[in-house]
């Protein structure tokens, strides 16, 4: 029988551990784990989607996607139209409409259509990004906000943003995904990636890839600097009018409780006050009527004294 392999990983086997912990170190422990993880060298992760949150592989990839339960960095799927792609499309109408015709070949597949304005492109690029910008940008402050520009099928369209909290990505997640924009659903999802440096080919910055939009690195669209200041400058602004608005809404609200608890106790002590000025009415009545009894009383003695005076007078 063939014997197993078991890298050495400085256990209680190993004379030099003095440790006495297995799996310590050495090439099977998790020093060096760590360390090849997300790399070539990890048979069990794919690097790929470690990097950049995506593989041309998908679900057939023979190492693991580790999609990660919580992350500062979101990925909207394939909600960029790539000029590009739209154009091939329409170039595919026209000619399927040809075809049902019988008015045009069916060999070739190009079009006029299939030319891009790239001035127009442009426009329209930005104009997306500046809706992507200050529509995440409600959820706090946005540290990269990055296009592909690759035509890749798993990985046309990506939008990532990455937030400088996780609990702003964990908002955006669950209030963007699902939502729509340009008639496309938005599926949001946490991305590995944290580190655009890592994921971004560094040949399409430099106008030197050679495999054009299907690398499989990130071909990310340039943004003028000025743009992204301004975007920015007019997020902050708008939240911090939102935190204004919330206290200001609390504000109204507690006061609106203020003053219904004022209502309802100043009611309660009008009551107690009509019951206690009514009884007190009773008790000056009260006392009233025996004051003008005890007048009468006395009067009535007055009266009976001064006649025993005068029936006296006379009998003398």
């Amino acid at each position: 029988t063939r014997s197993r392999y078991v890298p050495n990983g400085g256990g209680n086997d190993d004379p030099n551990n003095s440790s006495g912990n297995r799996g310590g170190g050495g090439r099977g422990g998790a020093i060096h784990l760590a360390r090849i993880h997300g790399t070539e060298e990890d048979r069990v992760n794919c690097p790929f989607f470690f990097k950049i949150g995506a593989c041309r592989h998908a679900d057939r990839c023979s190492r693991l996607h580790h999609r990660p339960a919580f992350s500062p960095t979101i990925l909207i799927k394939h909600i960029y139209r790539h000029p590009v792609r739209e154009a091939e499309l329409k170039a595919a109408e026209k000619l399927l409409l040809n075809k049902d015709k019988k008015d045009g070949s069916e060999g070739t597949g190009k079009s006029e259509d299939e030319k891009v304005d790239k001035k127009q492109a442009e426009e329209n690029f930005l104009c997306f990004f500046e809706d992507m910008y200050e529509e995440l940008g409600k959820f706090g402050r946005i540290e990269a906000l990055n296009i592909c520009d690759n035509l890749g099928d798993h990985m046309i369209g990506h939008v990532y943003a990455k937030f400088t909290d996780e609990e702003m990505a964990a908002d955006a997640l669950q209030i963007m995904n699902g939502r729509y924009y340009d008639g496309r659903k938005m599926e949001v999802e946490y991305s590995p990636v944290t580190d655009f440096r890592e994921a971004r080919c560094r040949d399409f910055d430099e106008h030197t890839c050679a495999r054009g939009g299907f690398c499989n690195f990130m071909h990310i669209k340039p943004v003028p600097i000025p743009l992204i200041r301004s975007l920015d400058e007019d997020c902050e602004m708008e939240r911090r009018r939102e935190i204004d608005r919330q206290r200001e809404r609390e504000s109204r609200s507690r006061k609106r409780e203020r003053r219904d608890g004022s209502s309802r106790r100043g009611g309660s002590s009008r009551s107690e006050r009509g019951s206690g000025g009514s009884s007190r009415r009773r008790r000056d009545r009260e006392v009233s009527s025996e004051h003008s009894s005890d007048e009468d009383n006395n009067y009535s003695d007055h009266e009976d004294g001064s006649k025993r005076r005068k029936r006296r007078s006379r009998s003398r």
